[in-house]
């Protein structure tokens, strides 16, 4: 049957490779695309779920989709039987101690221990291919030994200026250079489109003890600091941005922090130089004065700097929930869709595989005592012992928690990426900290770290939890389950509205299920009601193009998707809602003899699965106690509390 496929015009999707297919070749030989017009001679380095990597004959290193090569080179790929896993991934060597591995037996190590590599080269490319890293495998290693953090120091609070900026101004930091002396770094890379002689970047040491900043880098090219590592007094940056922070090279710097800034070595990016966006640094952490693990157009890459060496890299690491690492960098946790996979930082052995019970890809965060891993995704969160393999604490909260980025700041408190507190003992979110307008913040200590970004760039620094927080969960702690208008073991109804009988009775069997499952009992004299709805949304008029044929031809088809929603009532106050409107999907495939019109009237129908994929929040506090959970707002370098007057 035929088939053609078309994408909306206006769409955003994320598209999620398999795991990764890796072999090579030494035998160059013709590949042909599926038109059978272009062709070309190549060595395969690389196969993927969804692409090659192939070695031109020319010197080029290119990558082709999967689905736009011949037949016959598919059936050549399909004939290689490959195996899903690279069994010479990873591994320690014994001969090259300054390769930058550590010795094998014993503990976990770290890349620090071993011999920094000699540098072969004031300018060079950092490799994109090598060992890869399947994060696929069923039969991790399963051992794990606590990692914890270095107490960290008392830091002051207070409000630090760095210096004017306006729109065309990115700021990046706090970066921390000397945490016990209380010394950070913020760097403000400047591109405005048109006015190339305004380009500059400008690095900026922040002194909380002094309350001072000091410029010490100040070069006619863009930057951002990505890191620093206090052991060899090293930091590392990406010079020479455009206006969509992209492109650059790495730089290593020593003495920065000083104030005597030497270049040690710059390394260009794989993809540089190549037709199309620049590559771009998504995020960086050094692992040693010389290694560096950076994702780089949705690959992490771990670099020995100085040799200009891949130690391993990862597929389809996610830009916006980045890996996180235990106290010394033995451990990274390296979020993926539904799990967080542990990796041992020097090796790339895999430790363990934590599910999360969801296809979201999470945010995650070590504990300061290296034993437990805090995970958040949509409203849920969980907290993984990594010793003993098993929940310590989980649930769904009234409130969206974002991913990344996660701190811990107590024992038994995290702070979400939405500023949500979400205390372990109560299951839910105690007090909410914003701060807008200021870049991602860190946690040192018992203060949150952040630099502002609107007019005038600050670094604030302010206690986390502050009284009032701390206040506010000794009264919900005292109170406990009384003071809960919905808990565990509290009756509910169920009434679907809006919905055919068929989708009725399923409707109701999946919210009785998700109700069960928070620990409620269902009961038509339940004075918690739980509301089913199925209705319409608006009326919409969506644009494609086809993926082959002519690429400028549009097509229009009109679409009025069906809503569903659920709330849960007291009475007419509604307590807490989640919603969703059907969509169509990323590509749209159309059947022979079909119109556009057909295929999106597919997809114009009720959800009412929707209501089976919902995690209910176990916990509802009463209207009383829920104005007690605060909010605070970053003002000028200090927490400003407001009256919420309850938050759903």
């Amino acid at each position: 049957m035929k088939r053609s496929c078309l994408f909306p015009i206006v769409a955003s999707a994320a598209l999620c490779a398999a795991p990764g297919v890796h072999a090579e070749s030494d035998a160059p030989r013709v590949w042909k695309d599926t038109t059978g017009k272009f062709q070309i001679r190549a060595t395969l380095v690389e196969q993927t779920a969804s692409a090659v990597r192939l070695h031109t004959s020319d010197g080029r290193e290119i990558s082709v989709p999967i689905e736009r090569l011949s037949p016959a080179d598919r059936d050549y790929l399909k004939s290689l039987e490959m195996p899903k896993d690279n069994p010479f991934a990873g591994g320690t060597p014994i001969a090259k101690p300054a390769d930058g591995a550590p010795p094998a037996g014993g503990a976990p190590r770290t890349l620090r221990d071993a011999a920094e590599s000699k540098s072969v080269g004031d300018e060079m490319a950092l490799p994109g291919t090598g060992a890869t890293l399947d994060l696929s495998s069923d039969s991790p290693d399963g051992s794990f030994v606590p990692d914890p953090q270095t107490k960290a120091p008392l830091l002051p609070a207070g409000l630090v200026p760095v210096s004017p900026i306006d729109a065309y101004d990115n700021v990046a930091g706090p970066v921390v250079a000397n945490a016990a002396g209380g010394l950070f770094l913020v760097s403000i890379g400047r591109n405005k489109s048109g006015s190339p002689q305004e380009t500059r970047g400008r690095i900026y040491t922040v002194n909380l003890e002094r309350k001072t900043s000091d410029l010490v880098w100040d070069h006619p090219n863009a930057v951002r600091v990505l890191d620093h590592d206090a052991p060899t007094g090293r930091t590392l940056i990406v010079d020479k941005l455009d206006q969509f922070q992209r492109g650059g090279e790495l730089v290593m710097v020593v003495g920065l922090e000083t104030g005597n800034a030497k270049p040690l070595y710059r390394r260009t990016l794989p993809g540089a130089g190549k037709p199309g966006f620049a590559p771009q640094v998504a995020w960086a952490r050094l692992l040693s004065g010389s290694h560096v693990a950076a994702i780089v157009d949705r690959v992490l890459h771990v670099w020995d700097l100085p040799a200009a060496r891949l130690v391993y890299r990862i597929e389809n690491a996610s830009e916006s929930e980045p890996p996180v690492f235990s106290g010394n960098l033995i451990y990274m946790a390296v979020p993926q869709s539904g799990k967080v996979v542990l990796v041992e930082t020097a090796s790339g052995t895999i430790r363990k595989s934590i599910p999360t019970g969801n296809t979201l890809t999470p945010g995650a965060a070590f504990h300061s005592e290296g034993r437990l891993l805090a995970i958040c995704f949509s409203n849920q969160y969980r907290v993984w012992d990594c010793v003993a393999d098993n929940v310590v604490s989980e649930a769904t909260v009234t409130d969206h928690l974002g991913s990344h980025p996660i701190h811990w700041i107590a024992p038994r408190l995290f702070r979400g990426a939405l500023g949500d507190a979400v205390h372990l003992d109560l299951g839910m979110s105690v007090w909410k900290y914003a701060t807008s307008a200021s870049t991602a913040p860190i946690v040192v200590g018992n203060k949150l770290l952040t630099a502002t970004t609107s007019q005038n760039c600050a670094v604030a620094s302010v206690p986390i939890p502050h009284a009032s927080a701390e206040k506010s969960i000794e009264r919900l702690m005292q109170a406990g389950d009384a003071a809960m208008l919905v808990r565990p073991g509290a009756s509910v109804a169920i009434a679907v509205e809006g919905a055919n009988p068929a989708d009725q009775a399923a409707i109701t069997a999946s919210l009785s299920e998700a109700a069960e499952k928070a620990g409620w009992k269902v009961s038509s004299r339940g004075s918690i009601t739980l509301v089913a709805k199925i209705g319409r949304g608006k009326p919409e008029e969506l644009h494609f193009r086809s993926m082959g044929g002519d690429f400028r031809a549009t097509s229009t088809a009109n679409l009025t998707p069906f809503t569903a929603e659920l709330e849960i009532r007291r009475g007419t106050s509604v307590l807490w809602s989640r919603s969703t409107v059907n969509r169509i999907p990323p590509l749209l495939h159309l059947q022979e003899g079909e119109t556009v019109q057909d295929a999106v009237k597919r997809f114009e129908k009720p959800d009412p699965a929707f209501f089976s994929r919902l995690n209910l929040p176990p916990r509802i506090p009463k209207p009383e106690v829920s104005s007690q959970v605060g909010q605070s707002v970053l003002t000028e370098g200090k927490w400003r509390d407001l009256n919420t007057g309850g938050r759903r």
